[in-house]
C-alpha cells in the first residue's frame, strides 16, 4: 500500500511541478524576454540600415524610411 501511495504522490507532484514551470515560462516570456528581444532586434535593424547608408547601398539615402519599410 505504501508503494502505491508513493507512486501516486510522485506522479501528482511531477504533474503540478510541470504546470508551474510552464506557467512561469509563459509569464516570463510575455513580460521581460519579449521586450528586450524586440529592442535588440530594433537595434540590429538600425545598425544594418546605418551601415548600408554609409556604404551608399540604400536607393533613396533615407535610413529612417528604409527602416520603416523593413519592419
Amino acid at each position: 500500500m505504501f508503494d502505491l501511495s508513493f507512486l501516486v504522490g510522485l506522479a501528482l507532484g511531477v504533474i503540478v511541478t510541470g504546470f508551474c514551470a510552464i506557467g512561469s515560462f509563459n509569464r516570463g516570456f510575455d513580460s521581460v524576454r519579449r521586450t528586450s528581444w524586440s529592442r535588440e532586434l530594433d537595434a540590429r535593424k538600425r545598425a544594418v540600415v546605418t551601415s548600408r547608408a554609409a556604404a551608399g547601398i540604400l536607393p533613396h539615402g533615407n535610413p529612417e524610411g528604409a527602416l520603416s519599410e523593413a519592419s
